[in-house]
């Protein structure tokens, strides 16, 4: 498959981060659909009534931040792409964009209804896959990153991950009472990524290696 660089790369990057700020924008529209049409209800009860709306609202928003943040990890190290890399970051968008509407679902008070819990962390777990195929494909394609640059085991978290959203859909669909509170954990998925960022080995690029052979040691300069 043709390498893609620079101007290309800089175009698939742009266009990824308008389509995740359109998606996260959309988190909030029932919110603002339902002030629309406040009319002269009291405010105070009206912030009220959207309390489940509001939470729904900022646990997607933090959920796409979080996907968003791992996404720019990994492509801030690259700066070739190729077909494959394009295609799968294109499923990765597909469920960042098909997020508000599980979403949508549990706000409408389907919270209890074991379908919805199962489209909702399905959708992460589409989002979480695409990225551990994104990441897998790099560490195979060293080519893809610039400079001396380093890739961490960003593949192994985003498998972590994915795994966790698999354990949350079946805590979900095996007891339907747990509902999303098997979501609870994600607040431990920054940590526990860091963890494993700490303890696994650092893999440096055939560029950055290449180049720190080429430079002369110190020990050999002072012979000369």
């Amino acid at each position: 498959m043709a390498i893609a660089e620079h101007k290309g790369y800089d175009r698939l990057v742009n266009f990824t981060d308008a389509v995740v700020a359109i998606a996260s924008t959309l988190l909030i529209l029932p919110v603002v659909e339902a002030a629309s049409q406040l009319g002269s209800r009291d405010v105070d009860a009206f912030l009220e009534g959207v309390i489940p709306e509001l939470a729904m609202f900022v646990i997607s928003f933090a959920i796409i931040a979080n996907f968003w943040l791992e996404h720019h990890r990994l492509f801030r190290l690259i700066d070739k792409f190729d077909t494959f890399l394009i295609f799968f970051n294109f499923v990765w968008l597909f469920g960042i964009v098909l997020m508000p509407v599980p979403t949508a679902l549990i706000v409408e008070g389907n919270a209890d209804d074991v379908v919805a819990v199962a489209f909702y962390i399905g959708t992460m777990i589409l989002i979480s896959l695409m990225h551990f195929v994104m990441c897998n494909h790099v560490r195979r394609h060293p080519e893809f990153e610039h400079g001396a640059s380093k890739t961490a085991n960003g593949w192994l978290a985003s498998l972590v991950v994915t795994i966790f959203f698999v354990i949350a859909l079946i805590a979900g669909l095996v007891i339907p009472q747990f509902g999303l509170w098997g979501l609870v954990g994600m607040f431990l998925i920054p940590v526990t990524m860091k963890i494993i960022r700490r303890i696994t080995p650092v893999r440096h690029t055939a560029g950055g290696s290449a180049a720190r052979s080429k430079a002369p040691s110190k020990s050999g300069s002072t012979g000369r």
